[in-house]
């Protein structure tokens, strides 16, 4: 079947790739996990309609449109992954019902997230698409049990309420089924929902009369356990554990077996304050996922996270590494689709840590030296690096980031014609990349700043290119070289035909404007065949090559083997 092609035949009329986005109900959008800012594409109220503002700015608030007993919220999908950000991010998907001011409709989420300074999630950036419309009684169950993070918070508040006036402990359990994405995919959803349901059932048969028992956010579970001692929680938790894990779950589409993981907060102990309690809880079930046996973790005060003012702290750290040199590239490769042949390198912006204590973690770093006004000492470092390296290696061809707020600074302009002045060979194996969202405050200047890049011999590419920031009209002016697809539409490929058509029509746009392109985030052989076989011209990740630093040596490919 041929590709549907964005343009007319007389190219007369045109299809904007923003309002494809929109057509197929996606929208993507960037979250800030430590100050929970929610930055959406242009085409959000397209796809959600007459939302709250306050709601969209803030992935909690966001979160608390989710329907209970619908699905985890991304939040939940995030923090309950038990899985460690090795650099390059970690995958989520999840599904869920949400009010989207009084319409109901199924969502898919899905993204990756990368972690902080602490290895907790930090950042994470993502596509949302609507499905379809819930329908009548789909969401009518029995509610008396359910309840949205927020009404769990006041459950908790009001036991502490209760019993900590009678100096009688409180214990908050926080469950949550394992690998339920797994089982979803192997019994679709309908057996999910038997599954959850049975589990509630196994956890009520062992509860004691005054126990209280919830179920939050889809597929989590918190009971809360009065006048328990801090000696017995460990035995309390191994009763619903062991409970759960019985017998195997006959569901309509077959026999599964569930495992229960479980985080614990212990009042006063810990803390006298419900959220505190549930977020502890919720940290030490993230510590329970990640474990390899069937034991609760029990929330100390040293596995809280650190507050997002102590990691302000780290400008002055990073600032400190540059001035001391321990500014350091990590590359990642990009191959050929058809042969798999290394092409080029992205190189990677790593910052060291004082000692050999490893390196600050760049999800956050970046964001945090954009917002204090630094990072264009970064992008003039990085560059630096780039065109020293590159004179080192002859037959080595790199691609470097550059940030928005350094385009928007003359002085990177001066430092890059400097750098490339005189220097033809180098230039010529250099590619500048922009993202798509620089491009459009003033598309004038960018098109003159990137036409003096290339007259310096380099290539340009635009970066997460497909959110719907730029224009065509705007994007044909643009001398550009590469588009590279945004990888939170090309991680989605095996599941969603919308994904499939929408990254198949940029293709052809990319075709039609005779440009290259690049695909990120892909992960697994039958992703990566299919973009082959729509024709695009490179790859881009964890299947085919994960960033590593890079250590200077004679030979043309010398990384160290620890990957970032």
């Amino acid at each position: 079947m041929p590709v549907p092609s964005i343009f007319g035949s007389r190219d007369e009329k045109i299809v904007d790739p923003r309002s494809l986005l929109s057509s197929i109900g996606e929208v993507v959008y960037t979250w800030d996990i430590a100050t929970d800012a929610l930055d959406w594409g242009p085409n959000v109220a397209e796809v959600l309609g007459p939302v709250a503002p306050t709601v969209l700015v803030r992935g909690l608030a966001f979160a608390g449109l989710v329907e209970p007993g619908s699905g985890r919220s991304r939040y939940d999908a995030i923090h309950s992954a038990g899985a460690q950000d090795s650099g390059e991010g970690v995958t989520y998907r999840t599904r869920y019902a949400v009010d989207l001011a009084g319409r109901k409709m199924w969502i898919e989420d899905a993204g990756r997230w990368f972690a902080g300074m602490d290895g907790r999630p930090a950042r994470a950036r993502g596509v949302l698409r609507l499905e379809r419309a819930v329908r009548p009684q789909e969401l009518d169950v029995d509610h008396h049990d359910l309840c949205d993070r927020s009404a769990l918070v006041e459950h908790v508040e009001a036991a502490l309420a209760e019993h900590l006036p009678a100096e009688r402990g409180l214990v908050v359990l926080i469950g949550a089924i394992d690998e339920l994405a797994r089982l979803n995919d192997d019994f679709g959803h309908e057996a999910t929902d038997e599954i959850i349901q049975e589990v509630q059932e196994r956890l009520r048969s062992v509860m004691r009369r005054r126990d209280q028992l919830m179920r939050y956010s889809g597929n989590r579970f918190a009971i809360l356990l009065a006048g328990c001692p801090a000696a017995q929680v460990e035995v309390a938790a191994q009763r619903f554990i062991k409970a759960v894990a019985s017998s195997a779950i006959e569901t309509s589409h077959g026999i599964a077996l569930a495992r229960l993981r479980l985080g614990a907060a212990i009042a006063p102990d810990f803390a006298r304050e419900g959220g505190a309690l549930v977020a502890a809880a919720e940290s030490a079930l993230a510590g329970a996922k990640a474990g390899a046996v069937d034991e609760a973790v029990i929330a100390r005060r040293n596995v809280v996270r650190k507050s997002v003012g102590a990691s302000a702290a780290h400008d002055l750290e990073a600032v400190t590494a540059l001035n001391e040199r321990r500014v350091r590239l990590a590359l990642q490769p990009v191959v050929s689709a058809v042969t798999r042949s290394h092409v080029f390198s992205e190189a990677l912006l790593r910052v060291e840590r004082a000692q050999g204590q490893g390196f600050l973690a760049t999800a956050e770093l970046i964001p945090l030296l954009e917002r204090r006004g630094l990072i264009r000492l970064f992008d003039h470092r990085v560059l630096e690096l780039v065109m020293a390296l590159l004179a080192e290696q002859p037959r080595l061809r790199l691609s470097v980031n550059v940030s928005p707020r350094s385009l928007a600074d003359p002085e990177w302009l001066d430092a890059f014609l400097a750098c490339t002045r005189g220097r033809s060979s180098e230039a010529s194996r250099l590619i500048v990349e922009v993202t798509e969202t620089a491009t459009i405050a003033d598309s004038a200047r960018m098109v003159k700043l990137l036409t003096r890049i290339k007259e310096q011999g380099a290539r340009v590419a635009i970066d997460d290119f497909g959110a719907g920031h730029t224009s065509l009209r705007h994007l044909r002016a643009f001398p550009i070289d590469i588009l590279k697809l945004d990888g939170a539409f090309t991680q989605n490929l095996r599941r969603s035909t919308d994904d499939r058509f929408f990254v198949r029509t940029l293709l052809d746009l990319a075709r039609h404007l005779e440009v290259e392109t690049v695909a990120e985030w892909v992960d697994d052989d039958l992703q990566a065949a299919m973009l082959r076989d729509w024709g695009v011209t490179y790859l881009q990740g964890h299947l085919v090559g994960k960033a590593e630093l890079w250590q200077s040596s004679p030979a043309l490919v010398a990384p160290l083997s620890e990957a970032i």
